[in-house]
């Protein structure tokens, strides 16, 4: 390794292969990256959040919550926890997802959907609940 590559490496704003050609600040930055890494606590593909904007009951299958994805990724099968307010959180699991009358597997942030819950009563959820995924 030559002299030139680490200066062509530098032209074309590429990491040098050795750190020769970096000055003390770029040093000190790197430095800085490596130990202060930001960690947000939550393990990745975990956090999802789905707020309810209206709830029904199919005779025969369930609670469907219809609402939208404001985080992360739901699919089915997920265990779920539904928030409402200062009462107990209630725990269910995602049997079923649909989007405008298509069945779906998984959707993700920004989607409108309804989830198909098990275990949950029509009176337990309501407008404006917070479904998280655990």
């Amino acid at each position: 390794m030559g002299i030139f590559d680490n200066l062509k490496d530098k032209l074309l704003n590429r990491e040098p292969k050795n750190h020769e050609f970096l000055t003390d600040d770029e040093r000190e930055l790197r430095e800085y990256e490596e130990y202060y890494t930001p960690q947000s606590g939550v393990a990745d593909g975990t956090y999802a959040e789905f707020v309810v904007s209206d709830v029904f009951s199919v005779s025969g299958r369930g609670t469907v919550a219809v609402g939208t994805v404001t985080g992360g990724v739901f699919s089915v099968g997920d265990k779920v926890v539904i928030v409402r307010g200062r009462e107990d959180e209630i725990a269910s699991e995602i049997i079923g997802i649909e989007q405008f009358r298509k069945v779906c597997t998984s959707v993700s942030e920004g989607a409108n959907a309804g989830f198909l819950l098990k275990g949950v009563d029509r009176k337990q959820i309501g407008r404006n609940d917070i479904i998280k995924k655990q």
